[in-house]
């Protein structure tokens, strides 16, 4: 009997104590723009945000002692985020949204090039999760066309996690400032 107690102990301590990779989710977005305001009332159209990373479900990984544990993911349509969170900070920003494009001053098309979460696991005292997201901005005004790379790296340390969900929060901000680095450099435009 003392052995089945034993049994089960060991199970339980080794179920507590590993690491639940679950979905990574991206909360809707909730306007925090501070940044500067359009001062001309500019007309944009938001034609296109797609998302053209090879792997859409592939977001970072766990990393321990320099070798990959396991990998995070998510099933968000992080186009369809971005949109929605861009449309709204445009607008707080004084651009007119229009839907179509032959109507707007500016034609706004966005690639989400890159999403990456990285949590070092050996790493407990210092920065411990990276994370990073590259957008590609095509802007069309007046037969003119601009391409903007725009880079928003961030890293903190976080308490030894055991769990994908602890990452969230980073990702949720890294979404946030991408599209407020956007919008204010449009409104500089």
């Amino acid at each position: 009997m003392s052995k089945l107690y034993s049994l089960v102990a060991v199970i339980v301590l080794m179920t507590g104590c590993s690491y639940k990779n679950e979905a990574i989710e991206l909360s809707s977005y909730k306007t925090q723009y501070i940044g500067q305001t359009t001062q001309d009332m500019s007309t944009a159209s938001l034609s296109s945000v797609t998302d053209i990373r090879e792997d859409k479900t592939s977001i970072g990984y766990v990393e321990a002692n320099g070798q990959v544990t396991t990998k995070l993911y998510s099933y968000v349509n992080f186009a369809d985020r971005y949109r929605d969170g861009l449309a709204r900070v445009l607008k707080v920003a004084k651009f007119n949204l229009v839907n179509n494009p032959t109507d707007a001053n500016t034609k706004i098309d966005v690639k989400i090039k890159d999403i990456q979460l990285i949590y070092n696991d050996t790493n407990k005292f210092d920065e411990n999760l990276k994370g990073k997201i590259i957008v590609e901005l095509t802007l069309t005004k007046a037969d003119k066309v601009n391409v903007l790379t725009f880079t928003q790296k961030q890293g903190i340390w976080i308490k030894p996690s055991y769990t994908s969900k602890d990452v969230e929060p980073l990702l949720d901000a890294l979404f946030t400032d991408s599209i407020n680095d956007i919008v204010s450099k449009l409104a500089n435009k």
